[in-house]
């Protein structure tokens, strides 16, 4: 018995539990590095080959269609300026004046397209180089920024070094995998829940004052809440921990520049040359919004809830919620369908710039260009992530502008349903696009979002059963643009359609069984 006790003892002795846990995860990181990463100094591996490859073909097929494009408009361009002599010779003054700003347009349209052309073309040179060479550093290549170079985690090189960057990495991708639903026990989800993303940075001022509305609003109680954080900051996993409203899940993106700061995507990473079309440097704080977008929507569709086929809700940590948004968004999503078909991409919860009235049962369609409360359901999921190329490859860094794009190109349905009445709201004045670095709510703003709360309590505005629909679109409809850049970089394309989960030509056909819960 003794004995037992002693050899027990040694067993648990914490040094010898602390030597364990090391060679555990070094071993871990060494099977993810053999199936996951390049097993050698910046070489090419099969499957970097093959996906490298795929970006070729799309890259050659994109040049086909803006040669075709550069043709048929060089020979619109033709057509209009004949007419446009034709008509000069005759007295309708009017009709030449129309003809002379189409014509305009046209060339402008021409040249916007020839720079497209010549960036492609560009684009394609660099991919074909690197497939020719097959020793370019890819995106992920694990190398610090100084003159000590660590070697990839081969477990079979007795030179392997794992740095922090490796185990933050899998530490995220384990959190993502392992991590519990909090409040599991307390609350339980309704059959037809609609689950609610949303991205966090670090506004944790705006993130506390937007989960008190979501802890006040209706029905929260029957869905989960996922919170996916682009790096670790104490301050927000604490606010995500102190939610006791409802279930919550917590992500982290393991690819993010905020965690790997020394290295692809972050802001020390030892890159090539890849301006944008603006011949703009690489603006990686700006990059890390659309990478953390659209990884996050092909994990949570592809990987977390792969059998759930209704729609979800896409929130940010400074969208505040109404009293009533979670039964209006459900309400929205069956308009969405019944009124507006196969015409509307999404619904979402508020539209900037435009209103609809001041009915609370009320909706209207518009030109999509909006990004607050997006809904959407698994068939327009699989819309956009069919469209992942382009998404991947248009030179612009927001990605609700590169939705835009892919709408005018007719690669997504090009409307909305919106209430008149926003049921979400930005908040605040700090952010990418605005000066401030205050990131404080004012009392005039607390002051709005009580009396809008307080009149939609007042007018019972989550009852949808009777409801006003305009079906006339709203706004202009901004039709394509060249993009605002900063995403022009080939690194950053390569790896936002790596993270595509789901190839179309690899489809199971229903073999996967329906998961509506998330993974444990």
């Amino acid at each position: 018995m003794e004995r037992a006790k002693m050899v027990r003892a040694g067993f648990m002795n914490p040094q010898r539990i602390i030597l364990m846990v090391i060679v555990i995860v070094m071993v871990v990181i060494g099977y993810l590095q053999m199936h996951y990463f390049a097993p050698g100094g910046g070489s090419i591996n099969k499957s970097e080959v093959e996906r490298l490859k795929e970006h070729i073909d799309g890259l050659e097929r994109r040049n086909e269609e803006l040669q075709e494009m550069h043709e048929t408009l060089k020979k619109e361009v033709q057509v209009t300026q004949t007419n446009h002599l034709q008509v000069n010779n005759g007295d309708d003054k009017q009709t030449a004046e129309t003809l002379q700003k189409e014509n305009l347009n046209l060339e402008a349209r021409l040249i916007d397209l020839e720079k497209a052309l010549q960036d492609r073309t560009r684009e394609l040179q660099v991919a074909q180089d690197a497939a020719k060479n097959g020793n370019v550093q890819g995106p992920m290549d694990r190398e610090e920024k100084n003159p000590h170079k660590y070697p990839f985690l081969d477990p079979n090189v007795n030179t392997t070094v794992a740095t922090r960057y490796d185990s933050l990495m899998l530490l995220a991708h384990s959190f993502n995998r392992y991590g519990a639903v909090r409040n599991k026990d307390k609350f339980q989800l309704a059959p037809d829940f609609m689950p609610i993303v949303i991205r966090v940075y670090n506004k944790h001022e705006y993130f506390r004052y937007v989960l008190e509305n979501y802890k006040k609003s209706t029905n929260i109680n029957q869905t989960m809440i996922i919170v996916s954080h682009d790096g670790l900051f104490p301050e927000m996993f604490k606010l995500v921990e102190s939610i006791d409203f409802c279930q919550v899940k917590q992500l982290i993106h393991p690819y993010s520049g905020h965690i790997l700061t020394n290295r692809f995507p972050g802001p020390d990473a030892i890159m090539p040359e890849g301006n944008d079309q603006y011949n703009n440097h690489r603006p990686w704080p700006h990059v890390a919004l659309k990478h953390h977008f659209w990884w996050h929507m092909n994990y949570v569709w592809d990987d977390m809830f792969k059998g759930h086929n209704g729609d979800m809700i896409f929130m940010e940590e400074d969208h505040v919620p109404t009293w009533d948004f979670y039964p209006t968004a459900k309400a929205l999503a069956k308009i969405r369908d019944k009124d507006c078909g196969d015409k509307c991409w999404n619904a979402k919860l508020h539209q900037h710039g435009h209103s609809g009235g001041h009915d609370v049962h009320s909706a209207y369609i518009n030109y999509d260009t909006g990004n607050v409360g997006l809904i959407i359901d698994r068939p327009r999921w699989e819309m956009l992530r069919r469209a992942g190329h382009e998404f991947c490859v248009f030179d612009d860094y927001n990605w609700d502008w590169t939705i835009g794009h892919l709408e005018a190109r007719g690669l997504l349905p090009h409307l909305s349903v919106t209430p008149s009445v926003p049921r979400a709201e930005h908040v605040g004045k700090c952010g990418t696009h605005v000066g401030s670095n205050v990131c404080e709510i004012s009392a005039e703003e607390k002051k709005h979002f009580e009396e809008t709360n307080h009149d939609l309590i007042s007018k019972n505005g989550g009852d949808w059963r009777e409801y006003k629909y305009d079906p006339n679109p709203q706004g202009a409809n901004a039709g394509d643009h060249k993009g605002w850049g900063g995403w022009g970089h080939p690194w950053d394309h390569i790896h936002c359609m790596n993270q595509i989960l789901v190839k179309d030509e690899e489809a199971d056909g229903g073999k996967t069984k329906a998961q509506t819960n998330p993974k444990t």
